[in-house]
């Protein structure tokens, strides 16, 4: 059905379905509702709309207020029962273009508000601060993470970053502190700080609620000096040699070799080239690679392992191994040794090794720590043969112990 002379029809489907495209857009209104129409474009489009003056009179102007398309989600017995609602509205003096504008751009003003409210989330800043901070500069950004995750985000993940208060963050380690320990509660705010310091540099309207005085432990209770005797390493040592991979070798290697807990934790096997481990200085704390000989108790630990995926110590097979609190409280139940930590063991090491008449020099070396001053800067020799020699009498040292 071409335009010709049409102004008005009852717009039913097949009326609808009939009607053609000319080369400019043309309208035709509905013979029985007044103001219900039907725009066609030259592409074919057909539109539903009502119109409408307003105010209402000759003075008022015309408006058009827009249905939708036609098409399967819009009939025209749907298009004509939208269009009574809008002639309701101009009935109670309600402009429905006016009105749908508000409505749009108050939704408009909320989808911006809430996208902003997404954005400055506690959530958001701690995802880009583990991205853009943490994983860029810190070796042990995971522990960030997992201290994010597990004790920060329950509580203020959806929040925005700038409503959290003092009192909450007072509040958060008072309940970490009651629950857990005290040094756990100053761990979690030591990341909250480093958080929050974090944004605060990235953004002038933010300001930290920290303040001094919000820990709940001093800096000599948190200092550690814990060394395990004879006794308590000979006791562990026939514990884990009773635990199964992946935590009962972890633990045996972290003595052995007198490195961190996640240098060894994320081990893997294309680091091992013979006798030598080389950490990759992307993991390693004093952002240098570190070459780690390895011993034939060692070797031997490692030969008896699975090779599952490329870490070394997995319990999935494709991440390295977690979950260290609930291993560790196992291991407590099984030797009875109590009241130390992973780290503690490197301490214990270095202590061996000055036992078994290993230069200071040296078993800072294997250790991994910088060397001060200007042998720090300018000697940049392996000290392989040196860190193997400390090592082997390191091993001897545990086995004398052990045995």
């Amino acid at each position: 059905m071409a335009a010709s002379a049409l102004t008005r029809i009852k717009l039913t489907k097949r009326a609808v379905d009939a009607l053609m495209a000319t080369d400019k857009d043309w309208v035709i209104f509905d013979a029985e509702l007044p103001g219900f129409g039907l725009k066609i474009t030259p592409s074919g489009r057909k539109v539903f709309l009502v119109q409408y003056r307003y105010p209402p009179g000759r003075a008022g102007r015309i408006r058009r207020y827009t249905i939708g398309a036609y098409g399967e989600s819009l009939t025209p017995d749907q298009a004509r029962s939208i269009a009574v609602q809008v002639k309701g509205k101009l009935a109670q003096g309600i402009d429905p273009v006016t009105q749908r504008e508000l409505l749009h751009a108050e939704a408009l003003r909320a989808a911006q508000e809430k996208k902003r409210t997404i954005a400055t989330s506690v959530e958001a800043i701690a995802t880009m601060f583990i991205e853009r901070h943490a994983k860029p500069r810190l070796r042990s950004w995971r522990e960030y993470e997992r201290m994010l995750r597990d004790y920060v985000l329950p509580e203020w993940g959806t929040r925005p970053i700038t409503e959290i208060q003092r009192s909450e963050v007072t509040a958060l380690l008072d309940a970490i502190e009651e629950r857990r320990s005290a040094a756990l509660a100053d761990h979690v705010l030591a990341v909250i700080r480093k958080l929050f310091n974090w944004h605060a540099a990235r953004d002038e309207r933010f300001h930290s609620p920290l303040v001094t005085g919000m820990a709940r432990t001093s800096i000599t209770a948190r200092a550690r000096d814990r060394v395990l005797s004879d006794g308590e390493i000979k006791a562990l040592w026939r514990a884990l040699q009773q635990i199964p991979y992946p935590f009962g070798p972890f633990v045996q290697i972290l003595l052995l070799t007198a490195q961190r807990r996640d240098e060894v934790a994320h081990m893997q096997w294309r680091e091992i080239d013979g006798d030598l481990w080389t950490i990759p200085r992307q993991r390693y704390k004093n952002g240098r690679a570190n070459t780690v000989p390895l011993t034939e108790e060692v070797q031997s630990i490692l030969a008896a392992l699975p090779r599952s995926g490329e870490f070394v110590f997995s319990t999935t097979g494709r991440t390295a191994i977690s979950g260290f609190s609930k291993a560790k409280a196992a291991t407590d139940r099984a030797s009875a040794v109590t009241g130390w930590r992973l780290h503690d063991l490197r301490r214990t090491a270095r202590s061996l090794m000055s036992r078994a008449g290993v230069s200071g020099e040296i078993a800072e070396r294997v250790l991994g720590h910088t060397i001060p001053g200007v042998a720090g800067v300018y000697d940049r020799h392996d000290y392989v043969p040196a860190k193997r020699d400390a090592l082997r009498k390191l091993a001897a040292e545990i086995t004398r112990i052990t045995a």
